[in-house]
Parts: C-alpha cells; structure tokens; sequence
C-alpha cells in the first residue's frame, strides 16, 4: 500500500489546498482562456477540465512544445517528470517508461507496458511513435494502468498525442532554424477552409543535424566518419468535415521518411581483450582511454538507418441524440525499418548486420473503434468495441567479418594463438567462419485483437461521483520462425571444445534450415474504480484502484538450451499491473495556482524484460515490480509570467524472487528508475518599443539510476540535469519572431543506455545524450 510517508505529505498538501481554497472560492468554469492554468483533456475519451479529471497526468501543451524546440516525444520528455524515453542501438529500439517502469524496446515481440496514441489511434510500439509531431493541440501523460479504456500496452501508461484540428480561418506558418552540429531545418504549416463545412490544414518539416560522434573506420568497408545525425522529412495532411455540431468527420494523413546513421557507442570502461581487437584492427580498434565527452568511437561497417512511417485514419464523431454521440474510429499504419549494425563495436572486422535489409522489422496495422456516449442528469457513460490486426515481420542476421575466427582464437587461447579455432575444429585456418556467412533468420507474427469496453461515472450528489470502468480483451498471437545458417554451423559441429564460444546461437547447426510454429490465445479482463469528490470549486480530491494488462508473447530471436538444442518455445508470460492511487486536484488565487497531487502504489506481475548479456537478448518474466511514490505538478500565470514545476519521488524495485541469469535483480531498483525526478520552467513575455519580447527556460533532473537492464553497477547514471532556453523578439502580432535557442546549455555528458560491448569483457560502451545546441530559429505567422 501507499507508504506512510506518502500519505503524509499528501494529507499535508490536501489541507493547506483546503485552507486556500477557503480564501479565494470563485464560481467554477470551463473558460480555460480567463484561466491560464487551466486545459482541457480528453483521458477518459470525453472532454472535461483537468481540474476535473480523477487520473494523475501531466499535460504539456503545443505552445509549450513549440517554445521549447520539442519536434517529438523523445525532445517532449524533458518538460514532465518521472517520463524517460531512450534508444539504444537505432531508432527501432526505443523505449518509454513511467514511474520507473517500462519495456526495454530492442524485441518487436514485446509490446510496450507505456502506450502512445495518437489522435485517437495507439501505436504499435513505442519507437513507431518517434517522428516529428507537426503541430500539436497537446500531450497528455496519463500514469498508472489505463487498460480498461486504452487495451494492452497500457498497463504502466499512456502517452496521448492531440494534434491540432484545421481551422476554418486561414493562417499559415513557415520556420526556418539554422544552429551548431550542422542542424538545419524548415518547416510549413497552412490551414484554412477549403469549401462549405470544409477545412484542411497542412504541415511539412525537413530536418537534419550532423552526428554526434566521431568514427575511427578502420580498414572499412565504412566510409562515414560521424554518427548518431538526423535526416528525415515528414508530411501530414487533415481534412475537416463540420456538420453543424450534429456530424464532423476528420481525416488524417501522414508520412515521415528517414535516412539516418545510427547507433555507435563510446567507450565508458576497458577491458583485457582491447589488446586482440587491436591486433586485428587497423587503427586502435577500441578506446585507449575513457573519454565520453570525446564522443569518440570505432566502427569498420556502416549503420546506415532507413525508415519509413504512414498511416491513415479516419473519425466520425455523429450526435444520435442531444446527448448521446457514435464515434468511430479507423485506421492503417505502416512501418518499415532496416539498419546496418556493426555488432563488435570496434574497427576490427569482427561481426555485423549488413545494411541491405537483412535486418530490420516490418508492422502493418489496422484498427477499429467504435464507441457511444451519453449523458443524464445523474449518469455518464460510454460503451465501446475495438479490433485490430497486426502483422510483424522481423528480419535477423549476424555475419562474420574476416576477423571473426581470429578473434575467437585469441579470446580462447589468452591471446596466444591466433588460430585456436582452426585446432578446435580441424578445419583450415581461415574455414570455420568465412566471412559474410552466417545466420538469415525471418520471423513472421500475426496478431488479432477484440474487446469490449464500458466507463461510467455516477453523479451520487452534486459533489460526489463514482466511476468505474470495465474492459474485455481477446488476444491471439501465431508466430512461424525459419532460421538459415548459410555455413551450416560448419564450424559448431565441428567443434571438440570450447562449445561455448564456437555455438552461440548464429553459429549453431542446430537452427539448419529449421522452422517453428508457435500460438497462444488469452482472455484478459481489466477494470478501476474510481471515487470522486468535488470539496470546494477550487479542490477536487479522488481515489483509484485500477488494473492492467499487457498481453503474453513470444521472443523474436534464437533461444538454446545448455546443451545446445533449440528451446522451440520462446514464449513469455503476459504481464498485469494493479495500483492504488490517492490524488487532489487544486486551483487558488483566482485560478492562477494549479496544484496537482497524487500518491500511488502500482504493482506489476511477470513483468516482461528483455535484456542484454554480452552476446545475446533474454526474455525474462519478473515476478515482481513494485512502484510506489508521490508526485506534485504546479502551474503559476502572473502577469507576463507562466511558471511551472514537478517532482515525483518513486520506488520502483524489484521482489526478491531470484531470475536465472540476472543475480542483481532480487531485491534491486528497476533500472531508468530514478527515484528523484523533477522539471521547473519559466515563460516571460513582454511588449516593449513596438517589439514583443520572450524568454522561456526549463530544467529536468533526474537522480542517479542504472541505465542496464541487468543492474550492472558500472551502468549507473550519476544524478544530471538538462537546461533548455530561448530568447525571442518580434513584432506584438508574431507575424515575424526571432530566437535565440540553446539545447542542454551546459553541455551536459550523460548516458541513454550503457551495455556490455559484445565479445570484450569487461570492456562498456554507451549510448550518449545529445550535446549542447546553440543556434537561431526565424518564424513567420499570417
């Protein structure tokens, strides 16, 4: 339950918020233009004040994502506390985690505990959800489980994206930005009505930015000597059909093309082997010294990045009665992703995945959602359906490089003997691993899912609600996995010693031209309660007992048992939450203080985690997680000023069953799990001489916590904090702005994910943060 701690401080909160709210009582309303701390959301699928709203969520509005240079929702995250969102080895492995508690996104066969819908449509994983936003209404941050109105995928979160609607009067944008690390940019956005009833808007961005690492190439075949850049372009078109408030009908279109190189890491710790892969390599091989603020590191083979994202939807909301409406919404998204992948992290020709599209993942998606709301005097309601169809293709491979059989023979003879392997095997020196030989493996999964789903909410008295909300979901997954190994083992089945370095999984004939078939079929029903009582109009108090789901799956790489045969069931548990939450809702001073508390305690079951281990990814299904903490997020508008703040103190550890393999985990904290998180900004805006003058600054700080999924000490984050800012003048109808804008101004060297670098032990690398940004943006507006 919620410590005794927590309730203290919120009981404390809760009656200074009384005592306010008994000063200053204006009559409650919905003008969120005379309240400046005041949004409208749409969490429960229904328009209503956040004041109003009984779910801890943070909300961080368009103009805010503008004023702060966030394109997506990895930029988003430093504006709302206890969100983290990190990648590792490209794009297609991004995870989102709140409240300490996530899915580690490098298996597409793991879908994610944080969901993210967009305009009404979820998201297939998290990383399908990382390309520039366009010009947004909103982000709505919901925490805790949200299953019994968002379905799986939503059993720590939801992510809600609200894009702004088209407007029947024209006005158009263009932005052009220009800054350090070679970014430039340039982005149109147009709206306006196009016939009676009719409007449509349009935005297109191009943005690209020069990598932030430096690439020691060796003797190639790499030929780019950066990395970690940005280049993508990306269109998204709506119309708007406006029926007289009885029918509105809006269509979204929208497609981002990447082309990018993506990822190396650098070096955060050395090992013994260094001296091996620089015997083979033709340049250093590896980091001498550790440097991260260098941003030095050393590849030999391309990681070249392409991706490309779409989709369709179409909602039509019809009002059957003054207080009943059908909404309905439907869908397709399409995404594709291949990448190039120098596996050894190092300039020696080790090991890779070549980027000709023999790794990467493919999803196709449909989706269906029907729904009815109504409303009485004392009841509200809605009712809904909801299918969809997902088709994953994932393509693997790992090919040896001309060092590869070298390597292994110094790693097993202590650097004596360079052909070890060819003694182990009997094969020829240079015959037991050709280079450009390997494993091609392809996975093929299908899944389908229905539910049915209600949400209510009682009006009890004219301050007293209680609402509950109930999901049914069905679930089918089928997985057919053909594994190749071009050699055929050759060398694994050869092998008289040493099994354990000549069979890993890519080498190991046990997989010849070998195919599985694998299903599972679940029902899982999820629900919360919620009571909700309106104390004064300024204050606003609830309690919550949810549940979540996120459905059971199959791991989409080679798994093999100690004695080297194929585990033909890579199957893993679905994974459930439950949380208890106590919140308050407060507006003071004339509604310019907005205070939001909420203590909460969530619980999660087989909780799904995929780690890395050196040379390969384990599915493990965690018996325990546990998140407890408090949060506070405050709004202030005085004058020319907007200030805001949040912090979140969370315990998220694990129980103390043991996990074969990860010995650290028992007892231990989740890893990206601060337990200090917090933001404060501050928006200025002045006119002066016949110019309008803007400042706007904003900070994160998180506290230490380990960025590895196994809680290897030597992966901890050390306690950081991002400061972001933006000086602006332009004319007081903003039809002309220029500003001044610097990302992470102290040059903060951080990480996003350390890991064990493949093949040398006691040697880690990491995936870095981006460097400090200064530059120019000029904006013009009619």
């Amino acid at each position: 339950m919620i410590s005794t701690l927590s309730c203290r401080l919120l009981t404390g909160t809760a009656l200074a918020g009384v005592l306010l709210a008994g000063l200053n009582t204006p009559a409650f309303s919905q003008d969120t233009e005379a309240e400046p701390t005041e949004v409208i959301v749409t969490a429960q699928k229904k328009a209503e004040p956040l004041s109003r709203a009984p779910i801890a969520m943070s909300v961080v509005s368009g103009d805010q994502m503008e004023k702060a240079g966030a394109h997506d929702l990895k930029d988003m995250q430093t504006l709302t506390p206890s969100l983290l969102i990190t990648s590792t080895a490209n794009e297609a492995q991004t995870t989102a985690r709140l409240r300490g508690v996530g899915t580690v996104g490098d298996n597409p066969g793991l879908d994610s505990s944080v969901g993210v819908v967009i305009d009404g449509v979820s998201r297939a994983r998290t990383a399908t959800a990382m390309s520039d936003l366009g010009v947004l209404d909103r982000v709505e941050v919901l925490k805790g489980p949200q299953s019994d109105i968002y379905g799986k995928g939503a059993s720590a979160g939801v992510i809600q994206v609200v894009s702004k609607l088209p407007s029947f009067t024209p006005s158009q944008t263009l932005e052009l930005t220009a800054g350090e690390q070679g970014t430039l940019g340039i982005a149109g956005y147009a709206t306006g009505k196009i016939a009676d009833k009719w409007a449509g808007s349009l935005s297109l961005v191009k943005r690209q930015r020069d990598g932030q690492y430096t690439v020691h190439t060796g003797d190639g075949p790499r030929t780019r000597t950066d990395d970690g850049d940005q280049n993508y372009w990306s269109a998204r078109g709506q119309l708007l059909y406006d029926g007289d408030g009885w029918s509105r009908l809006r269509i979204i279109g929208d497609y981002t093309k990447r082309d990018e190189s993506c990822c190396v890491g650098t070096a955060i710790a050395i090992g013994g082997t260094r001296a091996y892969v620089d015997q083979l390599a033709a340049d250093d091989g590896t980091a001498s010294t550790v440097d991260p603020k260098a941003r030095e590191a050393w590849s030999n083979r391309p990681t070249t990045q392409k991706l490309v994202d779409s989709g369709l939807s179409a909602q039509w909301d019809l009002r059957l009665a003054n207080n009943v409406q059908l909404t309905s919404i439907t869908a397709y998204r399409h995404w594709d992703h291949t990448n190039g992948y120098d596996a050894d992290f190092s300039s020696a020709d080790i090991y890779y995945r070549d980027p000709n599209g023999g790794f990467g993942n493919r999803i196709d998606t449909w989706s269906q959602e029907l729904r009815l709301n109504g409303k009485s005097a004392h009841f509200e309601w809605m009712a809904g359906l909801y299918a969809n169809s997902e088709d994953l293709t994932r393509h693997d491979e790992t090919l040896y490089g001309a060092d590869y059989e070298s390597y292994l023979g110094l790693l097993l003879s202590g650097g004596a003997n360079i052909n070890r392997v060819s003694e182990l095997t009997g094969l020829s020196v240079g015959q037991s691993f050709v280079a450009g030989q390997g494993n091609h493996d392809t996975y093929r999964q299908h899944e389908r899912n229905l539910a049915v789903f209600g949400h209510g909410e009682w009006f009890i008295s004219d301050t007293l609600s209680l609402l509950g909300g109930l999901r049914y979901n069905h679930q089918t997954k089928s997985l057919t996995s053909a594994f190749t190994n071009s050699d055929g083992g050759i060398a694994c089945a050869n092998a008289t010693g040493s099994l354990g370095v000549l069979c890993l999984p890519w080498s190991n004939p046990a997989f010849n031209d070998l195919t599985l078939s694998q299903k599972d079929a679940e029902d899982a029903t999820t629900g919360s309660i919620r009571l909700k009582w309106q104390a004064t109009p300024n204050l606003m108090t609830y309690a919550t007992y949810a549940t979540g789901w996120k459905g059971a799956g199959f791991n989409l790489d080679r798994e093999q048992k100690t004695d080297y045969t194929v585990d033909t069931d890579s199957s893993f548990k679905a994974e459930t939450s439950r949380s208890y939450e106590i919140g308050l809702k407060g507006r003071f001073l004339d509604r310019r203080l907005a205070i939001d508390v909420a203590a909460f305690d969530e619980a999660f079951r087989n909780f799904q985690l995929n780690t890395f281990l050196g040379t390969t990814f384990v599915v493990d299904s965690v018996p325990h997680l546990r998140s407890k903490g408090i949060e506070v997020e405050s709004r202030y508008a005085i004058g020319d000023f907007r200030l805001n703040a949040g912090v979140t103190y969370d315990e998220a550890k694990f129980g103390p069953e043991a996990v074969p393999g990860l010995p650290l985990l028992a007892n231990g904290t989740a890893s990206f799990a601060p337990r200090w998180s917090g933001i404060y900004g501050l928006d200025y805006t002045r006119e002066i001489g016949g110019y309008r003058f803007a400042a706007t600054f904003s900070a994160k700080y998180n506290s230490d916590y380990n960025t590895g999924s196994d809680l290897s000490p030597i992966k901890v984050q050390p306690a950081y904090t991002l400061y972001n800012g933006r000086l602006s003048i332009g004319a007081p109808n903003e039809s002309w702005t220029l500003e001044l804008w610097g990302q992470n101004l102290t040059d903060e060297t951080y990480y996003q994910v350390a890991f064990a670098a493949p093949f040398q032990s006691g040697t880690y690398d990491a995936f870095m943060g981006q460097p400090r940004t200064v530059g120019l943006t000029f904006r013009l507006k009619r």
